[in-house]
């Protein structure tokens, strides 16, 4: 008789017994399956910074009319001072022809290169995404052969013949280490020496490209 009760003891707790494994097992299941915690953005760090940049040059006064829009290459060096302040160092070129030009000479490719200074402003939208507005200012000339003299643009060759000034804005990402950024940015730059000789216009370019910024 002894036996029998114990037997049907077993029989009743056994569906209970099954059931808390169940669900230890489940929970176990679930909580292998919850993702790693996303880590925090690292604390700002003042420091050196260097950019390399990859665009275009699109002309907007009377050089429009000698040469299309070409590729366009910066380099900066500067520092960090805080979130929202950056200043920097740059280089840069363009890579153009006299392709739209009518002969003779007839076509010939020619760079657009010079050196500067800038600063840049950042406003910040959210931990990682900010939005840069940037100015610059410095001088610009032609490594042509002379051949841009042909169409009336006589000061090209002087690397100080006139003051190069641009303004840009753009959006900036960072990742989490805050070492790495990637920003894309657009704006107008006026280059002096390439005025027309005889004309008013005003010796704009569009300039445009997406640059990979690291912080030390």
């Amino acid at each position: 008789m002894p036996v029998l009760v114990r037997g049907s003891w077993l029989l009743l707790a056994a569906p209970a017994v099954i059931a808390t494994l169940a669900s230890g097992s489940g929970r176990a299941h679930a909580e292998d399956s919850v993702t790693a915690p996303v880590p925090p953005m690292a604390p700002f760090r003042r420091g050196p910074l260097v950019e390399g940049t990859l665009g275009a040059y699109a002309p907007l006064g009377p050089l429009k009319n000698v040469t299309a829009p070409g590729p366009w290459l910066r380099l900066s060096a500067g520092y960090d001072f805080s979130k929202w302040l950056a200043v920097f160092a740059t280089g840069d070129a363009a890579f153009l022809s006299t392709g739209r030009a009518p002969p003779p000479p007839g076509e010939r490719a020619f760079v657009i290169w010079g050196f500067g200074v800038g600063v840049r402003v950042s406003i910040p939208a959210t931990e990682r995404l900010r939005f840069p507005l940037r100015f610059d200012v410095g001088a610009h000339k032609a490594s042509d052969d002379g051949v841009l003299k042909t169409y009336g643009f006589t000061a090209t060759n002087d690397l100080g013949s006139g003051t190069s000034y641009g303004a840009t804005a753009g959006v900036e990402w960072r990742a989490p280490s805050r070492h790495f950024g990637v920003i894309v940015e657009g704006g107008v730059r006026n280059d002096a020496a390439f005025s027309y000789a005889g004309k008013t216009d005003k010796p704009l370019a569009i300039v445009a490209g997406a640059s990979l910024h690291y912080t030390l």
